[in-house]
């Protein structure tokens, strides 16, 4: 037969279709996060994440990382910080007088507290000092202002459910 070679297996191209990272799957992955620097955000040892690829749930720039790859590829992805958690705004942090704080609210630094904006929309502020009756509070994500390094191993590849491109989101 022309064209066949008998070492090689005959395989029907339909059967062996490898799943490919793309809009409406569902794909499962396990990732480490460092920053640029080499500290470790996430380690890739706890539970695996699974999401609905092209639904919004990872920044946009991983997400295109991600694109056209297998169950078994390892992708690093490097992301600026625009492309993540933006850079820091100077107007998200601030000093706050301690006594304009609830006297049952306990501030500690590394704490957490609940304050709203010009627009009424809740912010969290981490404590990051407390001197001089003064609290000073950071609003902005912890790893804003930093770029990233994902690696990412994808786990595992499906469609989605007509359900779970209804939702929005993995619902098995």
């Amino acid at each position: 037969m022309k064209g066949y070679s008998s070492n090689q297996p005959l395989r029907n191209p339909a059967m062996h279709k490898t799943q490919t990272v793309g809009r409406h799957k569902i794909v499962t992955m396990q990732y480490s996060l460092t920053n640029t620097d080499g500290v470790i955000v996430r380690e890739a040892t706890g539970k695996p994440v699974t999401y609905l690829h092209g639904a919004g749930t990872l920044f946009p720039r991983l997400e295109r990382e991600l694109e056209s790859h297998s169950v078994g590829d390892i992708v690093t992805a490097k992301l600026l910080p625009d492309d993540a958690f933006g850079k820091r705004d100077l107007d998200l942090v601030c000093e706050v007088p301690i006594t304009e704080f609830p006297p049952e609210e306990t501030l500690v630094v590394g704490g957490h507290v609940v304050g709203t904006d010009d627009n009424g929309e809740q912010i969290t502020f981490t404590v990051t000092e407390i001197r001089d009756d003064v609290a000073c509070l950071d609003g902005n994500h912890p790893l804003a202002g930093q770029a990233l390094v994902f690696e990412v191993e994808i786990q595992d590849i499906r469609d989605a459910t007509a359900a779970e491109l209804h939702q929005g989101e993995v619902t098995s």
